[in-house]
């Protein structure tokens, strides 16, 4: 077996930091020389205004682990995100914010952790400066989440966690669902755990929370359902409404019809409308098992024709002396 030690992939995404990154860079280095194994530290600058990609280049020149990736134009922290974590050739992958609430000396308790099998580490608040609504808010979409994902993590809000490489790149990050990445990865099956971190206040710059991302997370906990519990089989959704819908109207529309003849209803004085709500839940059931029957066979064709598989490979278990991992992380 190799003693090699695996590489580590810093992934952090930046946007208007120029007085945050010199010294995030100095804390890394520190952090990842004292750890002793390979490593590389990628900016992936987001479209800033300030001097943000200017000070990455600089960093890039002086430091040769660092690498600097500059979005033409900001595309938002998930995108940044997926294009550093594409960008990564570490066994190990540890995302991280670049405004220095996220400590660097916590890394070694992130690999300490990997090290003993885990493929996924979530950072855990020991502490948040945030205070009163926003923390109330925080601590009840975890519980949310966390019983949409059936995951037992407390806390999915931190960016700073750490990924077995092979975890991340099948993961297709798009819109703002950075925010459920862990929820995303951490299936059945799946090792993972979550160690206390240090949350710092911020220092420089100016925090992207607002009130109007609160509509944004609660669409994107439906978007998280949907994804864990019908992105291989939209069928099952679609097919259940439309079946619920399609049964409805046939009761009520075969009431309506069976009073007319037996009760004496009188469909077209009394109940017309009623008749007409009964059979445009017949149309509209039919339609939503049509769509499901098509939306299936398009999910099936895109991975069969993109070559995209619906489940992660962790190893493929062979004799002892052809064993083959998918992505070594000895």
């Amino acid at each position: 077996m190799s003693s090699v030690l695996p590489k580590i992939s810093i992934v952090t995404p930046v946007y208007n930091e120029e007085k945050n990154l010199s010294e995030l860079c100095v804390r890394l280095v520190f952090a990842l020389t004292e750890l002793g194994h390979p490593y590389e530290i990628i900016f992936v600058n987001d479209g800033s205004s300030d001097r943000s990609a200017e000070i990455i280049k600089t960093l890039a020149n002086v430091y040769t682990e660092v690498v600097g990736i500059d979005l033409a134009g900001n595309y938002g922290q998930t995108i940044a995100l997926r294009a550093g974590i594409e960008q990564a050739s570490g066994a190990i992958i540890i995302l991280m914010d670049s405004d220095l609430q996220h400590d660097p000396a916590d890394i070694p308790l992130f690999i300490h952790e990997i090290e003993k099998g885990y493929e996924v580490v979530g950072g855990k608040k020991l502490d948040r400066p945030e205070k009163g609504w926003r923390k109330w808010i925080s601590e009840k979409a975890h519980q949310v989440i966390s019983s949409i994902a059936g995951v037992q993590l407390s806390y999915f809000g931190a960016t700073y966690k750490a990924y077995k490489s092979y975890l991340l790149k099948s993961t297709n990050l798009l819109t703002d669902n950075h925010r459920f990445l862990g929820a995303l990865v951490v299936r059945k099956g799946v090792r993972y755990t979550e160690i206390p971190i240090r949350i710092h206040p911020r220092l420089h710059g100016v925090s992207n929370y607002s009130m109007n991302k609160i509509g944004k997370v609660v669409l994107d906990m439906i978007y998280l359902k949907f994804f864990i519990s019908f992105l291989t089989k939209p069928f099952r959704l679609l097919g259940t409404v439309g079946l619920f819908l399609f049964g409805t109207g046939c009761l009520l529309t075969f009431w309506l019809v069976l009073g007319n003849f037996i009760f004496q209803f009188h469909i077209k004085e009394n109940y017309f409308i009623e008749f007409i709500f009964g059979v445009s839940l017949i149309l509209s059931g039919l339609l939503f098992l049509s769509i499901g029957i098509v939306t299936q066979l398009s999910v099936q064709h895109y991975f069969h024709q993109k070559n995209h598989s619906p489940y992660i490979v962790r190893s493929i278990l062979q004799h002892s002396d052809n064993e083959k991992d998918s992505i070594s992380c000895r």
